[in-house]
């Protein structure tokens, strides 16, 4: 289980500027790493309208349960996260962590999210790269894909806002790259989900 304050920098990118990224960065298909997020909320959306976000991640080694909230500050994420053993999107999520000893379900239940009420809402599968650029600050670059739709994203994730906003400004400045605002992924998901549904 951990508990930490995530601070990171996202943009959307075009294709091209992935690609260039990509090669500027000496990221090849064989370092990056593929993984499948499945989202939660209520039928009434309880965690989307505390702006909160709920997933099981699954990667080739590991599975996540994380709840992400939000802190005072916008580029400032509080993150909690168990590892489980197992995940069966056939079964219900509230079975499979209800007894569980779990710092994501104590945070749930304190902000009064019931269990029972919690399904899948969607799937997203990422295909990600990562390079630390100092000892405090990881540049990632995703390839997100969810019901037939790809999109392209640069994030950043530091220890200190002010460093790594000016950081993250001046990559896009010498790689001339427009600023693209990056909703959370579970939100460009859901959004294109819905219209295609509608």
């Amino acid at each position: 289980m951990s508990k930490e304050m995530e601070i990171e920098f996202k943009n959307m990118l075009i294709k091209e500027e992935y690609d260039n990224l990509l090669a500027e960065y000496q990221l090849s298909d064989n370092s990056l790493k593929t993984q499948t997020n499945f989202y939660f909320d209520t039928a009434e959306f309880q965690l989307k309208n505390k702006k909160m976000g709920l997933r099981i991640r699954k990667t080739h080694s590991s599975i996540e349960f994380t709840l992400k909230a939000p802190t005072s500050n916008q580029h400032t994420m509080l993150e909690v996260t168990d590892y489980l053993d197992t995940f069966d999107s056939d079964i219900s999520l509230a079975k499979q962590v209800l007894n569980k000893e779990s710092d994501v379900v104590e945070y749930l239940i304190r902000e009064g999210i019931p269990l029972e009420k919690l399904m899948p809402i969607g799937e997203l599968t990422t295909t990600r790269g990562e390079m630390r650029l100092e000892s405090n600050v990881l540049l990632v670059l995703d390839k997100s894909t969810y019901y037939g739709k790809t999109d392209y994203e640069l994030e950043m994730e530091v220890h200190d806002v002010k460093k790594g906003q000016l950081l993250f400004e001046n990559i896009l400045k010498s790689h001339q790259i427009p600023v693209r605002a990056a909703e959370k992924k579970i939100a460009r998901m859901l959004t294109y989900k819905q219209q295609i549904e509608a």
